[in-house]
């Protein structure tokens, strides 16, 4: 990677959407993917919001594919509630392959973009979710003019999750974060190890500290729900304060609860009540699926599709909330 290649940075709700799509998306012929929404915070950086997955109907991985058909003005509005300098930022794919690798439609798919009259940028993001053998690895890249001048394949790039936008070079001085890095004081810090140890046993652990100062650590069972990310988060008091917990689905937490958590006591450890959550989550998905259809009665289709999003992430074999989520979606898209 040289210097001039950014970095790209994107957020724990966009890439826990986004692998939700590998659950759901075969490919049929079609390119499966879409575009990508976020901003460059600078010129080394580039901050990925949120997404929304695109097909034939709107010349999805053709020549005359253009931004201003794409029906997504929905969704941009949706990533600029995130971020107001949020835009078309990249595009993204699916691989059934573990190469991350571009095939010839996907690189004039990327070339089109690019060299959209409507696309803001002077590079574009490009990731690739190669889902092979029951595991899942995300590559980034960075594909720029040069990169489509010459017939390039995008440059290879770092990928990194963050809770926290960084600041763009005009913003205001920040703040003193509050509760200034509670986390650090020596007994916290052993308590917050040994959490992290155990969680490890069992789970994908990625920790990481919110802009209200809490610790965060994002889920992923080992071994049965592999495809649900939850969030563990840990503030100022803690470990004699409770923790919480929540997913994510459109950038929207959904808190859960638990008998664990309703009666927590410093005795008790962030695995046991994971643990438990999962247990709990077994009756959820009725729940949400009730909730969507209600929400797609009263014509709030966004919330339907963040809640039968959840639904996948629980058991992606509810084929009922995936019918129901094509058709909110389609209702996006009008």
């Amino acid at each position: 990677m040289t210097q001039q290649t950014p970095t790209i940075l994107i957020t724990p709700q966009a890439q826990a959407a986004l692998e939700i799509q590998v659950e759901r998306g075969g490919v049929s012929g079609d390119l499966a993917g879409g575009l990508l929404f976020g901003y460059a915070p600078d010129e080394r950086h580039r901050l990925v919001l949120s997404f929304t997955r695109l097909g034939a109907e709107v010349g999805f991985g053709r020549r005359d594919f253009s931004l201003d058909q794409t029906r997504t003005s929905r969704q941009l509005d949706h990533a600029r509630g995130l971020n107001p300098q949020a835009n078309y930022c990249g595009v993204w794919y699916i691989h059934r392959t573990p190469s991350p690798e571009l095939s010839d439609e996907e690189w004039k798919q990327t070339q089109t973009l690019l060299e959209d009259p409507d696309f803001p940028f002077k590079d574009l993001v490009c990731l690739v979710l190669c889902f092979y053998s029951g595991a899942l690895k995300v590559h980034a890249s960075s594909f720029n003019r040069h990169h489509s001048a010459r017939g390039q394949a995008p440059a290879p790039t770092q990928l990194r999750s963050t809770t926290e936008q960084p600041p763009t070079p005009s913003a205001a001085p920040r703040p003193a974060a509050a509760p200034a890095a509670w986390f650090k004081a020596p007994a916290v810090a052993a308590r917050l190890t040994k959490e992290r140890e155990r969680l490890a046993a069992k789970y994908q652990v990625e920790p990481g500290v919110a802009p209200n100062g809490e610790m965060i650590f994002r889920l992923t069972p080992r071994h049965k729900h592999e495809t649900l990310a939850f969030y563990i988060a840990c503030g100022p008091g803690f470990p004699d304060k409770a923790p919480h917990a929540f997913l994510l689905a459109g950038g929207k937490p959904y808190p859960l609860s638990s008998p664990g958590l309703n009666n927590w006591s410093a005795r008790q450890g962030l695995a046991e009540v994971a643990d438990e959550l999962i247990e709990w989550l077994a009756f959820a998905p009725d729940e949400y699926v009730a909730a969507a259809e209600g929400a797609m009665n009263e014509g709030d289709h966004a919330k339907a599709a963040d809640l039968l999003l959840l639904v996948l992430m629980i058991e992606p074999r509810t084929s009922r909330a995936a019918r129901l989520l094509a058709q909110a979606q389609a209702a996006l898209r009008e």
